[in-house]
Formats: structure tokens, sequence, C-alpha cells
């Protein structure tokens, strides 16, 4: 527990000291809301104008991008259609007491459409390659910027962290390696100024054809703020509560993050409370810097930690990731991670190596 108690400390600090908000770093480093650079109001998927302008011209090296860019490119295939791609190929190498493990793991592969129908009326599908999909209809019709989804899609809870094995996203559900994580329902959003507030309702397991479904909600809010030139400052906390089979999960989180110059740190924790025939609380933790040493090579690294029930002494576990990000050309990005893995009270000879290529449209 003395890891927990140090962690949960720094991003308290964080939070109280340096009120930041918990989107990936390019919206921390912006200070843009997920709505500016993606399609989707919660973020990730398909990118719009900004967006793909961002990681074609700002992400890159920039001598190597110019010699092999395109000089007239663009995701419009027509005026109301627009689409996107996402493609992680994953190489690890796990250490096991009995026999190391390595393999290529096609880890994400992601093709987006959207169909602008009307002015402020999308239609938005995004196929992946095992079994999920996104697709739902977006109104930006309500005032104060607001905006109505209805579909199946991922509730917009916590940060939007594109490595599927963090605990932030695992442990609370949101992530293809625990099921599937999309819910059908919609969610209504407002956005004026720099403040965000979401609210969701959505069916909290599948259900085809006639039935009775109970119910999943989701609350949000959030706010992110430029302090100068060179930092930018949010902070947010959410809720989300859902009864599947007796079994009622409540997940309470706050994230934060600050950017300065080129230095952003992430941050999120989250209490799981599990209420069954047994109730337990849970802690899940996120820590992530990002510090960009020159244009196309950010050095990263994360921790995150799980404790399943935090009355506990014993049971909980850490992980440390070092690496970094190099983005070569535009639409390309390599990250080589070295992860250690602490658990209690058997601490395992479990280290990882992870190298992850990403292609992206």
């Amino acid at each position: 527990m003395s890891h927990l108690r140090i962690a949960v400390l720094v991003v308290l600090g964080a939070l109280i000291s340096f009120p930041a908000f918990g989107l990936p770093r390019f919206a921390s480093r912006t200070g843009a809301k997920c709505q500016s650079c993606h399609v989707n109001p919660s973020g990730g998927g398909m990118r719009q104008a900004f967006g793909v302008q961002y990681g074609r011209e700002t992400l890159p090296v920039p001598t190597w991008s110019e010699e092999l860019g395109l000089d007239d490119f663009s995701t419009k295939l027509t005026e109301f259609i627009s689409v996107g791609a996402d493609f992680r190929t994953l190489y690890y190498y796990i250490q096991d007491p009995a026999e190391d493990k390595n393999a290529f793991f096609e880890m994400q592969g992601n093709v987006n459409f959207n169909f602008k129908i009307a002015k402020k009326v999308n239609i938005y599908i995004s196929k992946e390659l095992y079994s999920g999909f996104e697709i739902f209809g977006l109104l930006n019709i309500l005032p104060g910027n607001g905006f109505i989804k209805v579909g199946k899609f991922i509730p917009n809870y916590g940060m939007k962290v594109d490595e599927h094995r963090v605990f932030v996203r695992d442990k609370t559900g949101f992530s293809p390696e625990t099921g599937s994580p999309f819910y059908t329902g919609g969610e209504i959003g407002f956005l004026p100024g720099p403040v965000t507030i979401t609210g969701g309702i959505y069916n909290s397991e599948e259900v085809r054809g006639p039935g009775i479904a109970s119910k999943a909600f989701l609350g949000r809010a959030e706010g992110i703020f430029k302090v100068s030139t060179d930092m930018n400052f949010a902070i947010g906390a959410d809720v989300f509560y859902k009864k599947v089979s007796g079994t009622k999960t409540t997940l309470v989180g706050g994230f934060s993050s600050i950017s300065y110059k080129d230095l952003s740190v992430l941050g999120e924790v989250d209490l799981n409370k599990r209420q069954s025939v047994g109730d337990t609380t849970g802690i899940i933790l996120y820590v992530e810097a990002d510090y960009v040493v020159t244009p196309g090579l950010d050095l990263k690294f994360i921790y995150d930690f799980y404790d399943r029930d935090k009355d506990l002494k014993t049971g909980s576990a850490s992980r440390y990731s070092f690496g970094f990000e190099f983005f070569p050309i535009s639409g390309v990005e390599v990250r080589p991670l070295y992860r250690i893995l602490k658990e209690e009270p058997t601490d395992f000879k479990n280290n990882e190596f992870n190298l992850v290529i990403h292609f992206y449209l």
C-alpha cells in the first residue's frame, strides 16, 4: 500500500496545486477541446481538419515530413464524406519464469467514416479489426455549442488513452481487452467557453430484440484553460453507474493534466465500487509525463496502479513504463516502451518490452 499512498498524493497534489485536464497530451499542449480535433466530441477516432493538420505539420520531423508529404492531402472524399483510419501493430516480449513469450499482435485496426448529411448533423461509423464498432448520429444543434449523440459508442468516462491495457481503461471496463466497451444509448453535452458538461444514459448490457435492460448513467464536468502562451491547465471529474445481473458498479474519478512548453503531465484516479454478495472498493491510478526533445521525438514515462480492494493490504499491482515516441513522417508513429511490473505480495519476473508501430490517417 506504500506505492498507493505515494501515487495518490502525487495525483491529488496535481489536482489541487496544478489544476489540469485529463485529456491526452496533444489536447493539453494545444489547449483545445476534444471536439476541435475529432468528429466525436468525446475525443478519439476520426480527426477534424485541425486534428489532421496538427498530425501532419506539428508532430513529425519537419524536414522528413516536407520531403515525403503530400502537398494536397485531405481526408475528405467529397464535401459530405470523410474517411479516417488507425492501425497499431505490437511486438511484445514478456519475461516468464517457465518460458519467455514474444509475438506480433495487431492491437488495433479502425476504419472511420463520417457522413455530413446537414450543416449540423453527422452520421459517424467506426469499424474495428475484431467485432467492435461505433455508430452514432451527432446533432450539433444545442445552445452553448451543445450536442446530442445517439447510437452505440464508448461512454465519455475518463481519459482517452490509446493503450488498451492501462488500468484506467482495462479495469474500468472501457477497453476491448475486457470485452466490449461499447454501450447503446445517448449523450448530451454543452460546451460554453472553456467548460464542458456531459450526461449520458445507456443500456447496461447488450439487448437484441424486444426486452428490458437495466440502465447505465454518466455524469461528467471538465474545463480547460490557457494560463499563458506556454501553459495550459484544466480539471475534470466524472461518475458512471451500471447494474448487470444483480451487480452494481459505481465508478467515480478525477483527471488532470498540465502542459508547460515542451512538458506535459497527465493524471487520473478512479474509485471502483462493486456491490453484489460482498462489496469491494478498488482504486485505479494513471500518471503520464511526456517531454518533446525535438519535433518528432517525445520522451515518455507512465505509472499505473491497481488495487482491487483498497481495504486489503495485499493484491495490488504497479507498472512503470519508460520509452519514447518517434514521428518520422506524417501518418507514422514508432513507440518502444520497457515496462516494469511490481505485484504485492509476490513480485514475479514478468517485465515487458513493447514496440508499437502506428499508422494513422
